[in-house]
């Protein structure tokens, strides 16, 4: 039977806008992800990486992994951080990265990195993508396509391990070019063992709402404790996005934690809609997450006293 999401070449739909959460689309045959998730166990773990080949595209000017740990940290040069971007020039040697669970349900995540022509830094966006081969020794193999041009799963491939840290590792640079302590860029993808699907709700059906006006945001009351793991790491760099001026990424993040059934991704992507002038799709985010989520039922309802667009 055929996949009607399974895109093929020439197609002009993106990648960055047919991926759901952190499930896997199909292109060509093969099982894509938009990154790379994995569980981390009690303690400290260190994560091996190490780049097999590489060969970036013209407009392409550096490559590499962006990782982040949620309910956790990265340890590095005595730092706690959310995450790092660690580029070819350290990944060609290979490279262990201490990263440290706080959380039981604390968990790592990879996504591709790439630096465009411009000298801009730039992930979750066009093309990219993770083909990952799970090895019978329990590593893997990630096969990365940058977002630049059509999907090119040799650009970066990478091997991936985990183990326990050593007790005292020797300190080194992630990064010859670029600091490997880059403020948390996303990353994430479906773990080697399949976690249950969280309840999802479904997309919301569209709206007969009148378009968009522009607000101020709403200030309703203090949000549920919600769902965790993979929604709960997408809607945590959505809001690290938000939080670096980066509103594109937040929202694509936030919406891929919505439709993995995070009620406070919905209500916080309705509230970056609404600021955009996008009333009628924020309405529709909000109702999806109304029945979760006390704020964006008070929303709601704060919505229905503006006035609308004629």
């Amino acid at each position: 039977m055929n996949d009607p999401d399974a895109q093929r070449p020439g197609d002009p739909l993106p990648l960055d806008q047919r991926y759901h959460g952190a499930d896997p689309i199909e292109w060509c045959g093969a099982a894509v992800y938009p990154m790379y998730t994995e569980a981390l166990p009690a303690g400290t773990t260190a994560v091996h990486l190490r780049a097999l080949s590489v060969m970036a595209p013209d407009d392409v000017t550096g490559l590499g992994l962006g990782l982040s740990v949620h309910d956790g940290h990265v340890n590095l040069n005595g730092r706690s951080l959310a995450g790092v971007d660690i580029w070819y020039e350290a990944l060609a040697d290979g490279i262990d990265i201490s990263v440290t669970a706080d959380a039981p349900d604390a968990l790592f995540t990879l996504t591709p990195v790439w630096v465009a022509e411009s000298g801009t830094h730039q992930s979750w966006t066009g093309n990219y993508g993770m083909v990952v081969d799970l090895l019978p020794d329990g590593a893997s193999t990630l096969w990365c396509s940058t977002g630049p041009g059509t999907p090119d799963f040799n650009e970066l491939v990478v091997e991936l391990s985990t183990g326990p840290a050593e007790p005292a590792q020797p300190e080194s640079p992630l990064d010859t070019v670029d600091p490997a302590t880059t403020p948390l860029r996303p990353a994430l993808a479906a773990p080697p063992v399949e976690p249950s699907p969280p309840a999802a709700f479904p997309e919301p059906a569209p709206s007969d709402s009148p378009p968009e006006i522009s607000s101020t945001p709403l200030d309703p009351p203090e949000p549920p404790r919600t769902e965790q793991g993979v929604g709960g790491a997408l809607h945590d760099l959505g809001t690290a996005m938000r939080a670096r001026g980066e509103h594109d990424s937040a929202r694509a993040l936030w919406t891929q934690a919505a439709l993995a059934g995070h009620s406070g991704a919905a209500y916080d992507l309705g509230t970056l809609l609404l600021e955009q002038g996008e009333r009628a799709e924020a309405e529709r985010w909000w109702k999806a997450a109304a029945h979760e989520d006390p704020r964006a039922a008070a929303s709601l309802s704060a919505l229905s006293a503006l006035p609308e667009l004629s």
